[in-house]
């Protein structure tokens, strides 16, 4: 038997590891870029949770006018048809009315009694049980200004609602009555939402 000789075993200086080592940090560099360029995954939006909320308060461009100053009532009560002279000033109104109201002006009188529920909505966040009516008794000269708003009639007894609805008609400007001024009595009712 003849003996041969073997060739020695190669020598491994750790190439394996060498090759393993760069598919690690090729991996990570991959992992590396791809999570830059993909961004972050922003998060859900969190749950929204209907809670109720008390009713907003409407909210008026301007503030009512100031209440009248308090009269010394020398012990008396106020009485539900009390009545508050607030704006007179003549402009061709006589003491004694003749003319008609024409359907126009009944109108915009409504309308001026329509705009004064912002008046009592500001007093029913004071008071929530606040209900009543008001008549309110207007005299119109022969061109449409208001020559006087008085209370004809008052169950509502809240004096800056009052104050307020006045300064709504005395400051208001209407049709013209037809054959000069004219006595008008306008009902408002005031009655809080349910």
């Amino acid at each position: 038997m003849s003996q041969t000789s073997m060739p020695p075993p190669p020598k491994h200086h750790g190439g394996g590891a060498f090759i393993g080592a760069v598919v690690v940090m090729l991996l990570l560099m991959g992992g590396l870029l791809f999570w830059k360029f993909k961004g972050k995954e922003e998060p859900p939006p969190p749950a929204v949770v209907a809670t109720p909320s008390a009713p907003k308060a409407p909210t008026f461009e301007e503030a009512p006018p100031p209440p009248p100053p308090a009269e010394p009532d020398g012990g008396k009560k106020d009485t539900p048809t009390k009545k508050h002279v607030v704006a007179s000033s003549g402009g061709g109104c006589s003491a004694t009315c003749s003319g008609d109201a024409p359907a126009a002006l009944r109108g915009a009188l409504a309308g001026a009694a329509g705009s004064s529920r912002g008046c009592y909505e500001r007093a029913l966040r004071q008071n929530q049980m606040l209900e009543g009516k008001l008549v309110v008794a207007v005299k119109i000269g022969p061109h449409g200004a208001a020559c006087s708003a008085t209370l004809a009639s008052d169950t509502l007894g809240d004096p800056s609602v009052a104050s307020c609805v006045l300064q709504k008609f005395r400051s208001g400007t209407f049709p013209a009555p037809i054959g000069g001024c004219v006595d008008v009595k306008v009902p408002i009712s005031f009655m809080a939402k349910k």
